[in-house]
């Protein structure tokens, strides 16, 4: 299957990790995120805290991992990584997918992002993350509801969103209006 762009998507698996380590596959994915991206403080072999999930694509090879720490009552923190040799096609895009479906399973009201101020990508990482619905404050800290009130938004097509009044829009739902919640194509903000 093809992306815009001429990306080509790959089929991807969504794998829970029932004890996860500190381990090579980790090291190569979030390791070989730019430096400043990650705090990584493990050795090989190291208990890993939260919930953790590979992603493996058609050929078995792991592309992304995701993290879920519920360590925060009603708000969850997720990690996410995409190989770097993975990345722009679709491998970070499906993390999330993953992560919030994980975490409105679980009743969790939002998930959140810390973007380090070291992260040499950091103005990227926001875009991507608010394109996708999260919201945050200049320090990095992002996040986003995924309880009941999720998708309104989200589930917004581009044929329904050209057709939407932005006039008759007090709630500030209509296409361009994306610090508002409003539509934003996310295929033209691939990570």
């Amino acid at each position: 299957m093809s992306q815009p762009g001429g990306r080509a998507r790959r089929d991807l698996a969504w794998t829970r990790e029932e004890h996860p380590v500190w381990d090579d596959d980790k090291l190569r994915v979030i390791g070989g995120a730019p430096d400043g991206a990650f705090v990584l403080p493990f050795a090989h072999g190291d208990d890993l805290p939260g919930d953790w999930w590979r992603v493996t694509d058609e050929a078995g090879a792991v592309v992304g991992y995701g993290r879920l720490d519920t360590t925060w009552g009603g708000d969850a923190e997720i990690l996410m990584a995409s190989d770097p040799a993975a990345q722009g096609v679709g491998v970070g895009s499906f993390v999330l997918e993953r992560l919030e479906e994980e975490a409105e399973s679980r009743g969790i009201n939002y998930v959140h992002n810390t973007i380090r101020a070291e992260h040499p990508q950091r103005d990227l990482v926001h875009d991507w993350l608010v394109v996708r619905g999260f919201r945050g404050t200049v320090d990095g800290d992002l996040r986003k509801r995924v309880g009941s009130t999720r998708g309104a938004a989200s589930r917004r097509t581009p044929a329904a969103a050209a057709s939407y009044d932005v006039a008759s829009d007090p709630g500030g739902q209509a296409p361009g209006r994306e610090e508002e919640g409003g539509y934003v194509n996310v295929e033209d903000h691939r990570y």
